[in-house]
């Protein structure tokens, strides 16, 4: 039965795919009677039951059984084998409890689950009316079904509270979780979240290691707060079902909550089964998360991760697009090439293998053929976010703004939780100059990378163009936590530079009140002495910018005022001695190279530039 509906459903569902023309059209409109006929017999199924069945099963049985006798009109029969729900019982008993039950006309029925040919209301109405004229017949499926019978006149409400028990326990024996998750993705079609969201919960409960429930569930979590909701509603008995932490650990990490997904992977593979060691989705998930954190430490370890999974299962391909966009931000040409010709080796019209040859091709600057291959992923997969990103960027590269937007709107229709697309659309509305609208798609990627310098770094820049001065070091300030590459305390400097030294007094005085009110809102829980810590080494990475640019003076002055910060401070602190370590070496060297031109001396190690970004 499954089979039956599914096939019907994926036909619907490629024929609204393969008919576009143009790939930057809006999706054509499904058959929508051919759909709400699919999904009204799947609800009816699900929730009412089939009354076809019977009719159909009834065919095979011989044609010499005795004909049973009619109910006589004062005295209800056994109902049909159709499960019927509180309401549907209440309103059978009120229509009992009358002297006759009128006869309504008999509906011609085709056999064989066409019952969508009908409205809902006339299988309704006809369920609950004519069990008088219709004898149930005990089959294969209805065989579990209590059968009913109820008085005309001695009807109490106990007597409704077990029929809906017993219609609640027999609805749970007749349940097809995988007709349960069939018509959650359909309801979602249609924008009925919540009804999807209890189905997709009873096949859940019903199936536990059935994993594309999970995965569609996961697909319309919200937020957190949702989240926990659902979690609640999933745990038995106080107990997490090993499935169940897998949901979480992927719903975690869409959420980029990275630590706690790895720290629940790593549990799995250390306390787990022995079969797990070698699970390709355990590694595949880590090396995501890896992924997602985007250190260069995390990124080795990634593409790591990736490697182990080649040969633990030299056939599987998934999550390669983000193998290869890893080894696309390392610039792993050769790599690349290797991985683009194991892949398509392999099968050439996966949508991962086009997206590592778009990759390829992006790496090697002929954006064209790059275009060409992610086109043709997402004619495969008009769903794959990852695809729509690269497309984005890609048009980005050929400066063809209008087709970018086009391709990160579609990316955000499908996940709005993709940072990507969000940041994609702010770098273009930066590009053509109209930053305001550049901040709103910042800050959404913000909010979804927190600990990201990159974002923090984009949204300091926009605000810094609109002359919000306080919010851009607020930016610069939170993304210093997270700098690895001295980008943040270059963004700071300047601002130093330009407010600090090189203005009048007024506007040093207000820049300096600015200043200090943005760390502090930075900077949350932390004391005067680490404020000025960190006051004192963007003041040292100050000098040590304009001793290597040749302005001595300035140097000079710079590392006098870090001085006098660490005098302030508590002397004893091993932060503070070390600062006027550095403090020393950088006026020495100063001296040395204004003392002899012809021996200008050593830029600064690689000790203090390592100094400086411990933050």
């Amino acid at each position: 039965m499954f089979l039956h509906y599914m096939a019907r459903y994926l036909s619907m569902h490629n024929e609204s795919i393969y008919e576009r023309t143009n790939i930057f059209d809006s999706y054509k409109p499904l058959n929508m009677r051919k759909f709400m006929e699919l999904l009204d017999e799947l609800l009816i199924l699900n929730v009412y039951g089939s009354e076809d069945d019977s009719e159909e099963e009834s065919e095979d049985e011989p044609q010499s059984q005795a004909p049973q006798p009619q109910a006589s009109q004062s005295q209800v029969s056994q109902p049909p084998t159709l499960l019927l729900s509180e309401q549907t019982l209440k309103y059978l008993i009120k229509c009992t409890s009358t002297e006759s039950v009128q006869q309504q006309e008999d509906y011609t029925t085709p056999k064989g689950r066409r019952c969508s040919r009908r409205s809902r209301s006339q299988r309704i109405e006809k369920a609950t009316l004519t069990i008088g004229k219709k004898n149930s017949k005990v089959t294969k499926r209805n065989n579990t079904t209590k059968k009913v019978k109820v008085s005309s006149m001695s009807t109490t409400q106990s007597e409704i509270n077990t029929l809906s028990v017993d219609y609640k326990e027999s609805r749970n024996k007749r349940e097809d979780p995988y007709l349960l998750w069939l018509t959650a993705v359909m309801l979602k079609k249609v924008d009925r979240c919540d009804e999807a969201v209890d189905l997709l919960v009873r096949a859940i409960r019903l199936q536990p290691c059935y994993w594309g429930a999970w995965i569609e569930l996961s697909t319309m979590i919200k937020d957190m707060k949702m989240f926990d909701v659902l979690n609640r509603r999933l745990t038995l008995n106080n107990e997490y079902h090993w499935m169940h932490l897998l949901f979480i650990a992927h719903v975690l990490i869409e959420f980029q909550i990275i630590d706690r997904a790895v720290k629940i992977y790593n549990e799995i593979l250390n306390s787990g089964h022995d079969a797990f060691q070698s699970w390709p989705y355990l590694h595949s998930q880590l090396a995501i998360a890896h992924h997602n954190k985007r250190g260069k430490n995390e990124i080795s370890y990634s593409i790591l991760s990736f490697s182990n999974i080649i040969k633990l299962d030299p056939y599987r391909i998934d999550n390669f697009d983000l193998l290869s966009n890893l080894m696309y931000v390392c610039d792993n040409r050769e790599e690349i090439v290797v991985l683009s010709k194991h892949v398509a080796s392999i099968d050439r019209y996966r949508q991962e293998t086009l997206c590592v040859l778009g990759n390829m091709y992006s790496l090697k600057c002929d954006h064209n053929k790059s275009v060409l291959y992610f086109k043709k992923a997402v004619r495969m997969n008009p769903f794959n976010v990852t695809a729509w990103t690269l497309l984005g960027h890609e048009y980005i590269e050929m400066k063809n703004s209008y087709a970018a937007i086009v391709s990160y709107r579609q990316a955000l229709k499908i996940n709005i939780r993709d940072y990507r697309a969000w940041y994609g659309l702010g770098q273009i509305y930066e590009l053509i100059k109209l930053p305001n609208y550049a901040l709103f798609y910042f800050a959404h990627a913000r909010e979804l990378r927190p600990r990201d310098f990159r974002m923090l770094l984009a949204l300091g820049e926009m605000f810094e163009r609109t002359d919000r001065i306080y919010e851009a070091l607020a930016c610069y300030y939170k993304a210093l936590h997270y700098d690895i590459d001295g980008t943040i305390l270059f963004k700071l400097a300047k601002h130093y530079d330009k407010f600090g030294d090189n203005s009048n007094q007024t506007t040093r005085e207000y820049f300096n009140a600015l200043n200090k009110k943005a760390m502090k809102t930075a900077m949350k829980n932390k004391s005067d002495i680490e404020l000025n810590l960190i006051l004192s080494k963007i003041y040292l990475y100050l000098g040590h910018h304009n001793m290597d640019t040749q302005h001595y003076d300035k140097a000079i002055s710079l590392a006098e005022k870090c001085r006098n910060l660490c005098i302030e401070m508590e002397e004893s602190t091993s932060h503070c001695l070390e600062v006027l370590e550095h403090v020393s070496a950088l006026i020495n060297e100063v001296e040395a190279r204004t003392g002899s031109d012809n021996n200008p001396g050593s830029t600064p190690g690689a000790k203090a530039r390592r100094f400086l970004f411990a933050l």
